[in-house]
């Protein structure tokens, strides 16, 4: 199967455009093949047509009926507690980081930038240092070969 998210009902997204930008909602319904109807009673975006242009496929999935009430909706989501499992994402860490790096200013960015250089100095002279340790041995095992 190529595809591992489908626009379906219960489908949580995340909205990347317009006013509600950066909130989780749930496609409650499929109005046509460029906009869903979303519920988000727990994030506080109200019951509306969003294009899915407009919004991110996420991997959670509601157990929902189509055209679900948004009291059922918000129940759903707590008992799969669907915020919980979005804030601990690797996605949410990453989107958190973006916005640390936007409020960065080129005094923060020079500090990061040297701090990178340093670790990546450290790294470097122990990846060399363990190769040569395993070039010596390599050619202690084929001097052992040679005298037997």
């Amino acid at each position: 199967m190529t595809f591992r998210k489908l626009v379906q009902i219960g489908r949580v997204v995340y909205l990347n455009e317009g006013r509600y930008k950066g909130r989780l909602a749930v496609i409650v319904d499929v109005i046509d093949a460029n906009r869903a109807l979303i519920d988000g009673p727990s994030t506080g975006v109200p019951r509306q047509g969003f294009m899915f242009s407009e919004m991110f496929l996420t991997k959670y999935l509601l157990k929902i009926n189509r055209s679900q009430r948004s009291k059922l909706v918000r129940k759903a989501w707590d008992d799969e507690k669907i915020t919980e499992k979005f804030d601990g994402s690797v996605w949410n860490k990453n989107l958190n980081k973006d916005v640390l790096r936007s409020n960065m200013t080129d005094f923060d960015r020079y500090k990061l930038g040297r701090a990178r250089q340093t670790r990546n100095k450290i790294v470097k002279t122990a990846y060399f240092h363990i190769k040569k340790q395993n070039l010596k041995a390599k050619r202690e095992v084929v001097k052992a070969k040679k005298a037997k």
